[in-house]
């Protein structure tokens, strides 16, 4: 009896003990960039509608708007970093930059390397074509060159 209550008294400390650690490593970026006055948003500064340069070189677009209220939301100021998309996730790793706002998808072996927030535009495509035109399906496009 007296070693299954060992037994059992180490286990109970083992998970306490783990348990405490989560809670010690839980992540504290919200408070860095709190405590850092300013998130710094890394983006491709090609990619419009979202994020790209205007006539004067300013990176403007949807995700700069909506970042910028975010920012103004925390208390903080915002910081763009454009980055080679390439290089997006390494740039996030290593604290280049604390957050990526366009047009990532979401997919298995990124989540393996990073956290995504819940998506904030749902992407569809369509098809336009002129009214009485042949075109009523996609299929009705195979084998022509589109562009």
């Amino acid at each position: 009896m007296v070693k299954y209550v060992k037994l059992l008294s180490f286990f109970l400390a083992a998970v306490m003990m783990f348990s405490g650690s989560t809670l010690w490593a839980a992540d504290q970026s919200m408070e860095k960039i709190k405590n850092k006055g300013c998130f710094v948003l890394g983006l491709d500064d090609s990619f419009p509608p979202m994020g790209f340069r205007d006539a004067t070189g300013k990176v403007v677009g949807f995700d700069i708007d909506l970042a910028r209220e975010v920012a103004k939301r925390l208390g903080v100021k915002l910081k763009i970093q454009p980055v080679e998309w390439s290089g997006v996730i390494l740039s996030l790793n290593r604290g280049d930059i604390d957050l990526v706002w366009n047009g990532m998808t979401i997919k298995p072996e990124r989540a393996k390397r990073i956290d995504f927030s819940k998506p904030y535009l749902a992407n569809t495509q369509a098809i336009a074509v002129l009214v009485g035109s042949n075109v009523q399906h996609k299929t009705d496009l195979a084998g022509k060159k589109i562009g």
